[in-house]
């Protein structure tokens, strides 16, 4: 994948949980607290599968060359929205 395009994309995705993070500071103790931890679970599950020179350190491996299942969950629920919602 193009480094350019990891970058941007990792940049929308920290944005939005960023985001969520915020809001989720805002919200009833219990609401809060699941959420911040759902959002702290993804930014470790992005962790994990960092780019590196535009592919993911774990799945870089494998057959695809394109950006692994992780991230594009992330871009498509966090980034281009899955349409209906």
């Amino acid at each position: 994948m193009d480094v350019v395009f990891c970058t941007v994309l990792a940049a929308r995705v920290c944005a939005y949980l960023d985001t969520v993070d915020g809001l989720a500071l805002q919200r009833p103790i219990d609401v809060g607290t699941d959420t911040r931890r759902l959002v702290a679970a993804w930014r470790a599950l992005l962790a994990i599968h960092r780019f590196e020179r535009g592919h993911c350190v774990v799945c870089r491996g494998r057959r695809c060359a394109a950006m692994c299942s992780v991230w594009r969950v992330a871009n498509a629920y966090f980034v281009r929205r899955i349409p209906g919602e």
